[in-house]
């Protein structure tokens, strides 16, 4: 049941990202610079590792997520705690529809939305600078 939310929220990423990548004149940023050198890199960490079942398939994607996520934190950014809050209660009605924990269903939010680097309409960005 969680490979089918995970596989929606994959589905719903690419569309959201093929529908941001019409083209525009807006000047791209840092965290969009710095998010695609770092999707890179995390495809280049599982490159040559082949899942043979579906154990091994889950955790060549935590692997990719982990590499994104230490990749951002070494480029100055980290998870926007307004994105956590954000995020709380769609975990938790996904958790109850689906019959998954809270923490299965927030990971899947997580690994799918740490891959959007581009403003999105009503809802906030996974990362923020730590700048800020």
């Amino acid at each position: 049941m969680s490979i089918i939310v995970f596989v929606s929220l994959l589905a719903w990423f690419f569309l959201i990202n093929t529908q941001n990548q019409a083209p525009s004149n807006h000047e791209v940023t840092k965290l969009e610079r710095m998010g695609d050198e770092c999707v890179g890199i995390s495809e280049k960490a599982i490159i040559g590792m082949t899942p043979v079942v579906e154990f091994q398939k889950l955790e060549l994607i935590s692997r990719k997520a982990n590499v994104l996520k230490n990749c951002m934190a070494d480029r100055g950014f980290r998870e926007d705690p307004a994105w956590r809050k954000y995020a709380e209660p769609l975990a938790n009605v996904i958790a109850s529809e689906q019959n998954i924990s809270f923490d299965e269903a927030i990971e899947t939010m997580r690994k799918a939305d740490m891959l959007l680097f581009k403003k999105q309409n009503q809802r906030p960005l996974y990362w923020i600078s730590n700048i800020n």
